[in-house]
């Protein structure tokens, strides 16, 4: 995968788990789905995005 796309993919996943922490920060978010988005974005990174980068996809 171009290394271009993969730094766009991993600013978005930090964004948004900056986000979540903003929201969860000011009480709009529950604890459970804080922590559900947590737990969703470390898969994705340790998981899914080295697979990304070692294929062709």
């Amino acid at each position: 995968m171009n290394p271009t796309t993969l730094k766009v993919i991993g600013y978005a996943v930090m964004i948004i788990l900056v986000l979540n922490l903003l929201l969860f920060a000011f009480r709009v978010i529950s604890g459970l789905v804080f922590w559900i988005v947590i737990i969703c974005g470390a898969v994705f990174v340790y998981f899914v995005l080295p697979k990304m980068r070692g294929s062709g996809v």
